[in-house]
């Protein structure tokens, strides 16, 4: 019957569950301890899986650290898809991109905290969590990027250098998140993310 799930569509459910529930499992505790040195055995046992289980998916920590991010930047990519498809205004989008942002910061602080500590050290993990934030930094790069040249097109942002204005927009939005980290109170994001939209737009202006 069309629409029908199979058994192997439900073991394949089963599996990308289970996948999740281990990196959100490891995701938490590099946090809570702040260090990617935890082991696999213990990152299994909080998981409620088999270590060969874990294996199963990463083949070793560093796949794991790089799968955390990865999730991270998909949950990103999904909640902004909704107003990506409405085609609203590159303003609206802008603002609905930091805040998803921020939100991934918000689900867990200490995980972002330790990724940007961790990242190009020779700490256990550096490297592989270094590689993978670039990347991740090279595909919103590339939004902010578009959303701007359409910006310009459309006469609601003034003309510049497209680079230069990722460049800027992108040290507004990642100082942001480094400030919400640390900040054991953070304000609304819906707010912080207008806030920051009409700065980046207007500045001190009055």
């Amino acid at each position: 019957m069309p629409g029908r799930r199979t058994s192997d569509d439900l073991k394949e459910v089963i599996r990308d569950f289970r996948r999740d529930q281990v990196i959100d499992v490891a995701r938490r505790l590099f946090g809570e301890r702040g260090t990617t040195d935890v082991s696999m055995d213990e990152i299994a046992s909080e998981a409620g899986v088999a270590r060969s289980t874990v294996y199963v998916y990463f083949a070793n920590r560093d796949e794991l650290l790089r799968a955390c991010l990865q999730r991270m930047h998909s949950q990103l990519t999904e909640g902004i898809a909704i107003t990506w498809e409405q085609e609203a205004a590159p303003a609206q989008r802008l603002e609905r991109l930091f805040e998803e942002m921020l939100a991934r910061v918000d689900d867990n602080p200490a995980f972002f905290r330790l990724a940007l500590v961790t990242q190009g050290t020779p700490a256990r993990g550096g490297e592989a969590v270094g590689t993978e934030l670039a990347l991740i930094g090279l595909s919103i790069a590339h939004l902010i990027r578009d959303l701007f040249v359409e910006g310009v097109e459309r006469g609601e942002f003034r003309p510049m250098d497209p680079d230069l204005a990722t460049t800027m927009v992108g040290q507004q939005v990642y100082g942001a998140m480094a400030v919400r980290a640390e900040d054991p109170a953070p304000l609304p994001r819906s707010h912080v993310a207008a806030d920051t939209v009409q700065f980046i737009l207007h500045g001190l202006a009055v």
